[in-house]
């Protein structure tokens, strides 16, 4: 029997890829097993590994023996998984199921095979993790577990996150994962949604990204909702300006320069102190935050930046993150307010990135990027050639000033908190690709622009390889940009009495 020394990795799937694979490896049930090759990326962070599914090598009709009942796997098909790992740099593994009713708890076959390929694989895909998965179906419900092979040692998969697809994962000698005890408070979402529903919610960890008007208010949503864990990000502290809009926040926040995700935690936890929350000064693309992040159900994007919007693509795309971003834009006209724009974009790996939406202005990025004493001297060259009557945009590109108001910012975040329940919950899905609203115009003018991704575009050949597509990530932090802190804060969080059960 094999021992697992950690039971703390992560297996991330996309929503087609796990379809794809549902279908193939269920295609004997109700009483017999069959299986796939698959290759995964993978990253390996200080709270663990974390896999993602890359892409599927199915087998041919001669790869596996039909007369048993179990997975038996023919050498021609293993050796040629063997030899293609050597012309690209993911991951192998094996995919099977066990038969209806079975728990996916290894058996003394998969065991051998397990042990075997580990060993072979390693041969032609040395130095990296060997995945061995198992699906089945237990009463109608599926359960997944699974192993990985790394660095000499076996690890237990403790969660798998499909995209938007609520799934239970068996946890070896721990069994099932035990449903959470539901607050009282939660009773009309209990019974809109039920108690299921309400249990995947108190489960579910949600990446915030950005504390400010917008994120202050996915915040409030989320944790009345009873959401389980919040991970929260944002390099800025409050300022005078930022009360107007920020949930939680007190002017002695302000006079204090405290951190937005530290206002965040406190306010989510005077809301409901069994709540989890990690807050984290810092910024996306950083390597601290992306390993926080990328453990989450999902992520909303609640900045104005565009290279943190840019990075919230890439991690759906090459880590399988589900996430929603959220904008908003006042515009006004001969002293009138004109407009009150909120944008909602769903991006799911198979979705168009940023890029492919045209969402991403190159210049933008490159001047969000840069150091303040660069800034401050490409502005004065600017200002310089405007004096002598040359384009100053060669130099620096003004962007407009976006102003925005509380009202607007906690609509926007609320729509944006809604629809992640709505995933996590199971209950339903946002129906749209990209949505735009003008709040203020007839029948609130509302578009859903449906793109397909570029056929040029990177986003096709690096969907779930992780860090093995680290050279075709769509952004990369600055090595002027301090370093991500994570704010560590004690345990505070009481038992729940029985009125909250």
């Amino acid at each position: 029997m094999i021992k697992l020394s950690h039971t703390n990795a992560i297996a991330r799937l996309s929503k087609p890829g796990f379809q794809e694979i549902t279908s193939l490896i269920f295609r004997r049930y109700p009483d017999h097993e069959w299986a796939t090759f698959a290759r995964f990326g993978w990253r390996d962070t200080e709270d663990g590994l974390v896999i993602t599914l890359a892409s599927i090598d199915s087998p041919y009709p001669e790869d596996m023996n039909e007369l048993v009942g179990h997975v038996q796997i023919r050498e021609p098909y293993t050796l040629r998984v063997a030899l293609s790992a050597e012309n690209h740099p993911l991951a192998v593994g094996v995919i099977h199921s066990h038969p209806e009713n079975c728990l996916p708890i290894p058996s003394s076959i998969d065991d051998d095979m397990d042990g075997y390929y580990a060993r072979y694989f390693n041969d032609f895909a040395c130095g990296r993790p060997y995945v061995s998965l198992i699906f089945s179906k237990m009463t109608g419900d599926l359960v997944l577990s699974g192993r990985i092979y790394w660095q000499a040692t076996w690890r237990g998969i403790e969660t798998f996150v499909v995209e938007t697809v609520p799934t239970t994962t068996w946890r070896g000698n721990k069994g099932y994962a035990q449903p959470p005890k539901v607050h009282g408070r939660t009773a009309r979402l209990n019974n809109a949604f039920g108690i299921e529903a309400a249990s995947r919610l108190r489960r579910a960890t949600v990446a915030v990204i950005g504390a400010g008007g917008t994120g202050s208010a996915v915040v409030e949503v989320l944790v009345r909702a009873g959401v389980g864990k919040l991970i929260l990000v944002d390099p800025d502290h409050i300022e005078e300006s930022n009360l107007e809009r920020v949930h939680g926040s007190q002017p002695s926040h302000a006079r204090d320069a405290v951190p937005k995700v530290e206002v965040a935690r406190k306010h989510a936890l005077s809301i409901d102190p069994n709540c989890q929350v990690e807050p984290i000064v810092g910024r996306l693309p950083q390597a601290e935050v992306v390993n926080a992040v990328i453990r989450a159900d999902i992520a909303i994007g609640c900045t104005d930046q565009q290279h943190s919007r840019l990075a919230l693509s890439d991690l759906a795309v090459r880590y399988l993150l589900p996430a929603i971003d959220c904008g908003v834009l006042l515009e006004g006209q001969a002293g009138n307010i004109s407009a009150l724009v909120i944008q909602i974009v769903r991006f799911l790996s198979f979705d168009p990135c940023a890029l492919c939406r045209g969402m991403i202005i190159p210049r933008t990025i490159s001047q969000e990027l840069m150091s303040a004493n660069e800034r401050k001297l490409r502005q004065e060259e600017a200002e310089r050639a405007l004096m002598r009557g040359e384009n100053p945009h060669q130099y620096w590109h003004r962007e407009a000033q976006i102003d925005t108001v509380g009202f607007l910012t906690t609509t926007a975040g609320a729509m944006a908190a809604g629809y992640a329940i709505g995933w996590l919950s199971g209950r339903f899905e946002p129906p749209f690709s990209q949505l735009q609203m003008n709040l203020i115009a007839q029948y609130f003018d509302v578009t859903n622009t449906v793109q397909t991704p570029r056929q040029e575009c990177a986003c096709h050949r690096i969907r779930g390889f992780a860090d093995q597509a680290a050279g075709d990530a769509f952004v990369s932090p600055p090595t002027h940009w301090p370093p991500a802190q994570r704010i560590r804060v004690p345990d505070t969080s009481r038992k729940e009495t029985s009125d909250e059960k």
